[in-house]
Parts: C-alpha cells; structure tokens; sequence
C-alpha cells in the first residue's frame, strides 16, 4: 500500500483534500483517485474536491483540480485559495504578498496574509444578463457568467418563492444544472438574495461535478458578485455570504456599466486535518 499526506482544507466552507503530486506514482489513475478521497463515506469525512500541487520552473507551483466525479479541466476559486494555503505550508513560495500559479493552463496572481488568500483573476469569458428560461413550465428571468468555470444564475426576489434560505435548491439546483441552455456540459445554479449595498448578498450554489449544495463556490460568488455590481449597483467590494457563513469578497472595476476587469476572490482558509491516506491498490498501476 501506498501513503499520501495530506491537508484537509476549507476555504470559506468549501473543503478540498489537497497533496503534492510528486509523491505519487506514475500512471495512477488520477480521477478514481479523486472519487476516492472526496465521497462523504471516507474517514475524514469527504470533501469538495481534490487538489495536487506540484512544482513549477515558471510559477510558484502548478495545481491540479479534481471534482468529486472526477472530471478536471476548470477552475475552482476557493480550492485555488486552498492550494496557496497548502503550497505556502510546503515551502513552494518564495513571497507571500506576490506569488502565482497555474491551473489548467492558465496564469493566476495571488497575495496571502496569514490565513486570507486573494487571487486575481482573468476578466469574465462571458457576461450575458436578462435572458428568459423556461423553467417548470414558467418563463423565469435568468443570467449567465462565464469566469472559467459557467454559471447559471437567478435571482430570488425574481423567483417569487420567498427568502432563500427556504429555497428547496434540490429541485431547482438541478434544474439550472442541467438545463438545456447550459448542455453540453451543464452549469453551476447559483440562488441569490439581495442583503444591501454595504452588506452584500447572500449565496446558495448548486455545484456541477459534485452535483449537490456546497458550503461555498469561489467562482460561483465571483459571478455572483460580478452580477450584483452590475444590475443592482453594489460597490466592489462586493461581501458574499454563502451557506457556510464564512464571507468571501469580490473586488471589481467596471468599464462602461456593462462590462468588469481586475477581478479579484478574497477570503480566509482554515486547515481542518492533516495525515496520511492510504491510496487503494486498485488504483496503483502495476509494475
């Protein structure tokens, strides 16, 4: 059997089991592995997605972002604040208030001052508001945000149902997730609630690839934020409380009232375990 150390970390209630790559052997199966350690069932209580570190010739490190179903290739806000966390535990930064990093290809900055890591982030993909969908036989007043990773996203006074916390997100988390607008690949469903302009909003979010409600959603509350900026006026920087509690910051310029840039996800981090997991044989390659 093979160990793996590891940190449990939450940034901001989403929580991610993060290691160094390097200590794996070659040719393991990656994605298993991921659906592994993240089901609720495992020892240390599941998590909301899998991160490997590794070294970098250009940046401070590389991370590796896994889902809890396995699929990679996005970005994921608050695992990229927990990667910091980790990678500044692990000697792979050199100066904490300039640091970056690389994930899926693409370059990030961050800063970190003790247990709170902000990263910036490249300017939305996509920003489309105001659209209709068709949503339990009702035309509901929709919007999308695309900042690597989509998202779908509503607005609760719109919907008419009441606060959100009584939101029943399994019924309509997956009917955002899912929806035909969003295929072939689906979206993340974001439920919104209006606090104030100094105090924010509040968050629910609906996440693909783990498929159920998260604590929290990095680039969920980026759109979010983003969103709120533009069509409610909120000043940046925009305070999102997600379903944890813990809040997350999002720092914008706006250009012209219809687009943003210099985007930027701040919040704290908290190491909630260390150890050694041990990695299944079915998922070591055999020599």
């Amino acid at each position: 059997m093979i160990s793996l150390h590891y940190q449990k970390i939450s940034g901001a209630g989403n929580t991610f089991i993060v290691a160094e790559g390097r200590n794996l052997p070659d040719g393991i199966g990656l994605s298993g592995l991921a659906q592994e350690l993240c089901r609720p069932e495992h020892p240390h209580g599941g998590a909301d997605g899998m991160i490997l570190v590794d070294k970098s010739s250009e940046h401070d490190f590389a991370m590796h972002y896994y889902n809890p179903d396995g699929s990679t290739g996005m970005m994921c806000g608050n695992g990229g604040r927990c990667a910091v966390r980790f990678a500044a535990d692990h000697g792979y930064i050199a100066n904490h208030r300039s640091l970056s990093f690389t994930n899926a290809g693409i370059l990030y900055r961050a800063l970190m001052e003790g247990e709170n890591v902000c990263i910036d982030f490249p300017d939305p993909k996509a920003i489309r508001p105001n659209f209709k969908l068709n949503l339990l036989g009702e035309e509901r007043e929709a919007h999308f945000v695309d900042v690597g990773t989509p998202h779908l996203l509503l607005f609760v006074d719109q919907l008419g149902l009441g606060p959100l916390a009584d939101l029943n997100i399994n019924l309509w988390g997956p009917l955002l997730r899912n929806h035909p607008a969003v295929q072939p690949s689906g979206a993340n469903a974001n439920f919104i609630e209006i606090i104030s302009p100094e105090e924010g909003i509040r968050l629910r979010t609906f996440e693909r690839g783990v498929e159920g409600e998260t604590g929290a959603c990095g680039t969920g509350a980026i759109a979010s934020g983003i969103l709120s900026g533009l069509l409610y006026n909120l000043p940046s920087p925009v305070q999102v409380i997600p379903t944890s509690g813990s809040p997350l910051y999002i720092h914008f310029n706006r250009i012209d009232g219809e687009r943003v840039c210099g985007v930027k996800l701040q919040g704290g981090t908290e190491i909630l375990m260390e150890g050694d997991l041990l990695i299944p044989e079915s998922l070591i390659p055999a020599l």
